[in-house]
């Protein structure tokens, strides 16, 4: 009886570790099914925070312009760079000189209020060095393009008395003809007007340009620019 009774243990042992075995497998298939699932909602929401912080970020560096126009009267160009001793030589061919002036003028001490997420570098973040001034947004340090006009023969930066809808940061451009990176933000460009305002917009399938009302591309040098010309700098990778 008692040789029964242990065969009867051992072969509800052996039942449940076999019931134990099937479950832990069923739920690892099931795992692995909704992970393959999840993936591109995952995506998709990665994506979104990426574009929500590049906007936000876009709108704190809009109030350091405010603050530096309050001085300068416009937003930061090479008069700027000559007027003010603390900006000497934040000009050139990039976006990170000029936008550096807003640092080097005290205006801010962030740098990673200049960051904007693009998928070809990654998600590397200023480091906040800005000492000695050499280190102001450095290369790879600033995501976003800066926009100043060309009008009669001159460059200029913008200011608030210009048509508030022209575009003064863009995230990610790749050329200065308005081209954006399209899969930093799912096919999606952002770009700061000049009124403050932020906006997000499916790029055209063709050449990665934002389309706006008229048929134009935002940086067309026609449309909303009137008889000024677009100088789009890029930022410093």
């Amino acid at each position: 009886m008692r040789h029964v009774e242990e065969q009867e243990r051992l072969r509800n042992a052996t039942d449940r570790s076999f019931v134990g075995k099937y479950l832990l497998a069923f739920a690892l298939v099931i795992g692995v099914l909704l992970a393959f699932l999840m993936a591109p909602t995952i995506l998709r929401s990665k994506k979104k925070m990426d574009m929500t912080q590049a906007i936000s970020n876009s709108k704190q560096v809009y109030l350091c312009l405010i603050d530096f126009e309050s001085d300068h009267g416009h937003f930061p160009d090479d008069r700027t760079a000559v007027a003010d001793p603390r900006l000497h030589g934040f000009q050139g061919a990039a976006s990170n000189r000029y936008l550096g002036q807003l640092i080097a003028g005290e205006y801010t001490k962030s740098e990673e209020i200049f960051y904007a997420f693009d998928a070809r570098s990654g998600r590397k973040k200023p480091d906040d060095n800005i000492h000695p001034p050499s280190n102001i947004l450095e290369k790879n340090e600033c995501g976003f393009s800066y926009v100043m006009v060309e009008e009669k023969g001159r460059k200029r930066g913008l200011s608030t008395g210009d048509n508030g809808g022209l575009p003064m940061l863009a995230a990610v451009l790749v050329n200065p003809w308005g081209s954006f990176e399209k899969k930093s933000y799912q096919g999606r460009g952002i770009y700061l007007r000049v009124d403050g305002s932020a906006r997000s917009e499916r790029l055209h399938m063709g050449d990665q340009k934002i389309v706006i009302a008229g048929g134009g591309t935002l940086f067309d040098s026609t449309g909303i620019w009137g008889a000024m010309k677009p100088m789009v700098l890029l930022p410093e990778r």
